[in-house]
């Protein structure tokens, strides 16, 4: 990456440097243009990018003004999901951030999920608490239509601590969100979910149903999602959804119809034992997907 596309430049004039490029295709109102007042019927919705999820939440995707948080354990899909959130966000016209608090986001691995990388604003803040303040400014502008708010797995050592400070500007963040109409998806550890979880309008925990694989290779993981909260629409419905490793999605075409759950893969031939049923499930002729990391 050169020079120029590394420097640091305010955020207003990043924002309408990609307003300026024409992104907006049809995800909504654009900011300033009038709309009706919020309502459970003409909220409107950002799509999750997984047809499965739009249909569990009932509001058509991640209803906007909502702070929805991704309940979900270390390694379980929550960044992958939002991921293809923003992706789907994109697709759609609209304009999408990343506050990333943890510095765990990898450039490479979301392109290759669907982001689109020259129109991803990614903010990389100090400290938690700067982070929520940031998206707090961003909810308040009306700039963004979706972003992910990454706290981190652990406390902040500069304030993470403090969870009612950040709890406060959550909340604060989800009055913002409601005005601007904006979505914003929360990503962070056991520390803070449970303190977090009754300011959040949309609650949605996920768990790793089985490993997905092709032959001897885990090329994703099957994730059930469960909708625990919903402020605008009846809550306990359920998801199943599959998260595909950011490799596969070169050849993604091709994994829905050979990828088969890791569990699964003994009873399709209950006489092998579990290696060699996994072994003969993949064609001899067919090299199968070699996952180079995981």
């Amino acid at each position: 990456m050169n020079a120029s596309a590394t420097a640091v430049r305010p955020l207003p004039e990043l924002l309408e440097s990609l307003r300026a490029k024409g992104l907006r295709r049809g995800v909504g109102p654009m900011a300033g243009e009038a709309v009706a007042a919020p309502s459970p019927s003409n909220r409107g919705a950002i799509p999750s990018g997984f047809s499965a999820l739009d249909d569990a939440l009932r509001t058509g995707g991640w209803p906007r003004g909502c702070l929805a948080l991704l309940d979900a354990p270390r390694g379980s899909g929550a960044t992958s999901l939002a991921i293809g959130s923003l992706a789907a966000a994109q697709q759609a016209g609209g304009i999408v951030a990343w506050i990333d608090a943890a510095g765990c986001l990898d450039a490479a691995t979301a392109e290759r999920l669907g982001i689109q990388l020259e129109w991803l604003l990614v903010v990389r803040p100090t400290s938690a608490l700067e982070a929520i303040e940031l998206a707090g400014w961003l909810a308040r502008s009306g700039l963004v239509d979706a972003m992910a708010l990454d706290l981190g797995e652990s406390p902040d050592p500069a304030g993470g601590e403090r969870h009612p400070g950040l709890v406060a500007g959550l909340d604060r963040l989800g009055q913002l969100l409601v005005r601007g109409r904006s979505v914003a998806l929360l990503l962070t550890g056991e520390w803070l979910r449970a303190a977090v979880a009754r300011v959040a309008a949309v609650r949605l925990a996920l768990e790793r149903e089985a490993w997905l694989a092709v032959g001897r290779d885990l090329v994703g993981q099957r994730i059930r999602a469960t909708v625990t909260r919903h402020r605008w629409a009846l809550a306990g419905e359920t998801a199943w959804i599959d998260l595909w490793f950011g490799e596969g999605r070169r050849i993604d075409a091709l994994l829905p119809p050979l990828a088969v759950p890791r569990e699964a893969a003994p009873a399709l031939l209950p006489a092998l034992a579990p290696d060699a049923a996994i072994a003969e499930a993949e064609p001899e002729e067919q090299p199968a997907l070699r996952v180079l990391s995981a």
